[in-house]
């Protein structure tokens, strides 16, 4: 389908039905006013030899403009108005245009570069299409001469313009992982940093109960609670660590037949110490007796964030009510709450409360870090099980998360 874009001083030009995304991914590669470069060049310059044409040009198809990147035997310059290119209608499809005399085609005729210097007559253009389908620009050849390319030439254009975009692509994945490398270093000296704290914290009390302490009781008591409190630092952290790791990563659903009250009992096990030292009470109501179906790992990770949010939210007094049943439908759910006494959450922050969101960022009753990506991946999980989540929540008064997830039958 074509559609016309009126630029309001210039003639219109057409566009492909995606170009707001086309548009996208002109931008994403990078490429637009960059400096001539040798191996765009050669591409070209092998175009024009292959077809027996004087020009050749490796265009992008930038908003109300057409820019080329690498030109062989035309000096008129790199840039002229998308409204008079030829390229605008090489991107509407994905094959080889072509005009034999642009003399007598009524939308060039009247062209500059028809009608004077340099008086092109033929054109032949093959589009640069991305690995997802776009197409962003076009490897094109000129002639001063009405001519048609034959199929061999034409298929030739096609292959040097899937290797002028496999190397646009192979830069992109490049700037990629650059990117990436850049952000690993940052985040290894943060890790670095985080870990290496509580860890100093803990050899150093170590050491020093070891070899140099004959005091009295509440010193030590001062320093056993410094090594529980840097302990649960680290637990903290390095839970945050494996949280984000797999909120980056693609999931899938791992099936198996789970023993649903054996697994939240042992979670309940690990969280006990860390609520004994806060003096928040932990309950647990399961009615679970039987094994039931989904993904053991990523279930125990929803039931494990949700736990340690309301203990990270929760102060001395509180209690923490974790609540468990299977119901009897033809299709069986498992439905689990997890609710606390504590702090709340703040208003604000419920309707994005399950978005990956700086700003949720909060620490806990005792200083507890948070990277605010532990709800979005419970979210992620819970959604992967096809089930779903709400949560209820007042400030200073407490919070109650509800998980549904129905039974799959079917192993993934």
């Amino acid at each position: 389908m074509l559609t016309l874009v009126d630029t309001n001083n210039e003639v219109a030009y057409v566009t492909p039905d995606d170009e707001a995304e086309r548009q996208a991914e002109v931008d994403h590669y990078q490429i637009l006013d960059t400096l001539p470069e040798e191996e765009f060049e050669s591409l070209v310059e092998l175009a024009a030899i292959i077809t027996g044409s004087p020009i050749s040009l490796m265009n992008i198809l930038d908003h109300d403009r057409q820019w080329s990147k690498a030109v062989f035997g035309d000096e008129s310059g790199q840039s002229i108005l998308r409204s008079e290119s030829v390229c605008q209608y090489t991107i509407m499809k994905d094959e080889n245009f072509e005009i034999e005399d642009l003399s007598k085609d009524e939308r060039f005729m009247n062209m500059s570069y028809v009608e004077g210097n340099p008086k092109y007559r033929s054109y032949s253009g093959y589009p640069l299409i991305t690995p997802e389908g776009y197409r962003v620009g076009a490897l094109c050849v000129l002639d001063t001469k009405p001519k048609k390319l034959d199929e061999s030439q034409k298929k030739s254009l096609k292959t040097l313009a899937n290797e002028i975009m496999a190397r646009l692509e192979l830069r992109s994945k490049q700037r990629q992982l650059e990117r990436l490398n850049k952000e690993k270093d940052l985040f290894l000296r943060a890790v670095n940093h985080d870990i290496k704290s509580p860890i100093n914290g803990i050899i150093s009390s170590a050491h020093y109960l070891q070899n140099l302490w004959d005091g009295e009781k509440e010193e030590l008591f001062e320093i056993l609670s410094m090594i529980e409190i840097s302990g649960h630092k680290l637990i903290n952290y390095t839970s945050e660590l494996m949280s984000n790791a797999m909120f980056q990563s693609d999931s899938k659903l791992h099936l198996d037949n789970v023993a649903i009250d054996e697994l939240i009992k042992d979670l309940i096990h690990i969280y006990t110490p860390l609520a004994k030292s806060k003096n928040v009470d932990l309950k647990l109501n399961c009615n679970t007796p039987v094994s039931f179906r989904l993904d053991n790992e990523k279930f125990k990770l929803i039931l494990s964030n949700l736990v340690s949010n309301a203990l990270k939210f929760s102060t001395k007094g509180d209690t923490i009510i974790i609540n468990a049943d299977i119901s009897s439908k033809s299709t069986r759910e498992l439905r689990c709450s997890v609710t606390d006494t504590g702090i709340g959450i703040p208003e604000e922050f419920l309707p994005t409360l399950f978005e990956k969101n700086k700003n949720h960022q909060r620490q806990g009753t005792q200083g507890e870090i948070s990277t605010g990506i532990g709800l979005p991946l419970v979210k992620q999980f819970v959604e992967l099980h096809k089930g779903s989540i709400r949560v209820n929540s007042k400030k200073g008064q407490g919070t109650t998360f509800n998980v549904s997830i129905p039974e799959h039958k079917e192993m993934q």
